[in-house]
């Protein structure tokens, strides 16, 4: 496996023939259910209906091997145009910053800049640290495009292999004669795989994997958000009563003095309490007019995370995902930001005009900063940029095997406009279609080029500096740079409230405020039509 090899690699045939085996076995259940009705309808044990029954046996019996081989078939078509768009990501990108940059990539992966170059760099302004920084940067990414397609290759020619010794498990185990119910796709099932899976079950399967199993489908990432919503409003009551009952049972074992460490877990159990009341009151909002979809609902960890959307993402036009900063958590925030949401979706409704469809989503899918100390660096941006690039892989592929492909924008704030520049060197090709950053600590890279982006489809929006100076505050190291400053952005409004008394900071968190230009700048990105 070299560079030159997946410099050849497409998606698009794979991702059409997954489409194709989903269609086509679709149809061959109609027509094995269709015989399998007459099958059981035949009574009698005359030769004419002892042949009959074989006859529909043997024809039923190809038609499951048939529509089985189909369905293995377009999850593993499904899991290598997952891998493709990844690999290609990554390729992209070291392509984009060579170009940029002037640097050489051979046919082995090797990067490379000349003397003369380097010399040509310095003269335009570029620091030589930075140089290295993108060769190094370049290399990083030409290693895992090749690391990325090496792993790809093996996983589906094992897959394959399977396939056609008769070993691949689908865990679907369709029949029309033998009554089984499907079973879960292994933990490290890419979305793709999982949306191919669950887009070939029944409509009475697909229910009963809610019903036995709402806590795993209702985040398990591919599936589609009416299923994940039922199956998260089924889990929330019972974690509901769970974190009560640990809370109550915690205060009852406890001194009425409490030390430090006793305090922290006590808060932090009323906090999980408090989380899961703030959701319900959240998704009962839906009495506006606006549907609420309880998109993700994670107990998993030590704090409750969550997304929620107003509409439905598995049929809107336009996607937006706003992503909170510090300080901010399902418990003290989440109502805060259905408001949030409110503004910015009917703000893109107008933008996007007539006919076109919304859905804003409030991702509260990873732990922000507490505070200062915390966010004075980006290990939690870090952490939250690998959940937040999962979920925006969940929504692509949920949409590519149900309603077709949406427009995904991420508008993102404060340190969550960090976070969400580190997933979006993560995901792979057409997941996101536009980033918004504002009120930006630092962008999350040191060139547009990192994104997995498209060109020309990164905006910033900022106060002036000195109404909002967390702009560009993180070292540039590590938060990278300032995108107010960096090439490659297109710039929307800043234009927010008043200045009052607090000019430092005033402005910070006045994007979201209702008809101003910024937020209106923000929301014509969502609805599709920038305004720049």
């Amino acid at each position: 496996m070299n560079w030159t090899d997946i410099q050849q690699w497409e998606s698009a045939p794979l991702q059409t023939y997954a489409a194709e085996c989903d269609s086509n076995q679709r149809k061959l259940q109609s027509v094995g259910e269709a015989l399998a009705s007459p099958l059981n309808s035949l009574t009698g044990s005359g030769q004419t209906v002892k042949a009959a029954k074989a006859a529909l046996r043997k024809q039923i019996t190809a038609i499951e091997k048939e529509v089985n081989f189909l369905i293995s078939s377009a999850e593993i078509a499904s899991e290598g145009a997952q891998g493709i768009n990844e690999v290609r990501a990554n390729a992209d990108d070291a392509k984009q910053l060579a170009q940029s940059w002037n640097m050489t990539i051979d046919s082995s992966g090797n990067v490379s800049i000349d003397a003369a170059q380097v010399k040509r760099l310095k003269k335009a302004g570029k620091n030589i640290l930075d140089i290295k920084y993108m060769v190094d940067t370049a290399q990083k990414r030409v290693n895992t495009a090749l690391t990325q397609a090496q792993k790809l290759v093996d996983s589906l020619s094992q897959k394959l292999a399977s396939l056609e010794a008769g070993t691949f498990d689908n865990h679907v185990h369709y029949s029309t004669t033998i009554k089984s119910r499907p079973t879960l796709p292994p933990a490290g099932a890419s979305a793709q795989e999982n949306a191919s899976w669950w887009n070939s079950l029944s409509d009475d399967d697909k229910q009963w994997m809610i019903n036995q199993h709402p806590d795993i489908i209702g985040n398990l990432e591919g599936v589609d958000y009416t299923s994940r919503n039922q199956a998260n409003r089924i889990m929330l009551p019972r974690l509901q009563k769970q974190a009560k009952e640990e809370l109550d049972a915690f205060v009852a074992k406890m001194n009425p003095h409490m030390s430090g460490p006793e305090f922290e877990e006590f808060m932090r159990l009323s906090a999980r309490v408090k989380a899961l009341d703030e959701i319900d009151k959240t998704l009962k909002r839906d009495s506006d007019g606006v549907p609420r979809f309880l998109m993700q609902l994670d107990a998993s960890g030590p704090n409750i995370l969550a997304a929620v959307s107003q509409n439905n993402p598995d049929d809107a036009d336009h996607i937006g995902v706003i992503v909170p900063g510090m300080t901010t958590s399902v418990a003290g925030s989440i109502q805060e930001y259905d408001g949030h949401a409110k503004v910015m979706r009917e703000a893109a409704e107008k933008a996007a005009g007539p006919g076109q469809k919304v859905a804003m989503v409030e991702f509260f899918g990873y732990d922000a900063p507490p505070g200062v100390l915390e966010a004075s660096n980006t290990d939690m941006a870090q952490a939250g940029a690998k959940k937040l690039s999962g979920f925006l892989t969940g929504i692509d592929a949920a949409r590519e095997h149900g309603a077709g492909d949406a427009h995904i924008t991420v508008a993102a704030h404060s340190y969550g406009s960090t976070t969400a520049g580190i997933a979006a060197t993560l995901v792979g090709d057409g997941v996101i279609d536009d980033l918004v950053q504002f009120g930006s600590p630092g962008s999350g890279v040191q060139d547009v080029a990192e994104f997995h982006v498209p060109e020309g489809h990164t905006y910033v929006s900022a106060a002036p500096y000195l109404e909002d100076v967390v702009q560009g505050l993180g070292p540039d190291d590590s938060f990278g740079k300032n995108p107010t400053k960096m090439p490659g952005y297109k710039h929307l409004s800043g234009k927010t409230v008043p200045t009052s008394l607090m000019p430092l900071f005033d402005k910070h968190s006045s994007y979201f405020r209702k008809d101003t230009q910024a937020n209106r700048d923000i929301a014509s990105v969502i609805g599709g039509k920038p305004n720049v």
